[in-house]
């Protein structure tokens, strides 16, 4: 069963850099009110899956963001819209919520990684 242990290095790094991203997201995200000038809308569907922003940084230069769009509560063009952004890379920004869940996107798919390498590691040693 090679075939987890690679599965589980192509899932490895993967999951790391997602975790990464999300760590520097919380520690160095800047909250900010930004304006939606645009919806993008994919396949035949009602709702835009995704909205450009337009806003400033803290340092005042103008930035444009493509962020995920929300079915429940998109904002029409020209309203605010709540955004954080990484203020060591500002070109990358997402939609501000209060509920973030416990366990991260990035720590689930490096947890699948590490438990993918330790399964087929398992079934080379004691197959």
């Amino acid at each position: 069963m090679t075939g987890l242990i690679g599965v589980g290095v192509l899932f490895l790094p993967f999951g790391l850099r997602i975790w990464y991203v999300e760590r520097s997201m919380r520690r160095n995200g800047v909250r900010m009110v930004a304006t939606c000038v645009d919806h993008v809308y994919e396949g035949n569907s009602a709702n835009p899956r995704r909205l450009v922003c337009t806003g400033a940084t803290a340092d005042g230069r103008s930035m444009r963001w493509n962020v995920d769009a929300d079915p429940d509560s998109s904002p029409r063009v020209g309203e605010p819209i709540d955004l954080v952004y990484d203020a060591r890379y500002p070109g990358q920004a997402e939609r501000w919520t209060e509920k973030k869940s416990p366990v991260s996107l990035g720590v689930g798919w490096t947890s699948l990684a590490v438990l993918l390498i330790a399964m087929g590691t398992l079934v080379v040693l004691l197959g």
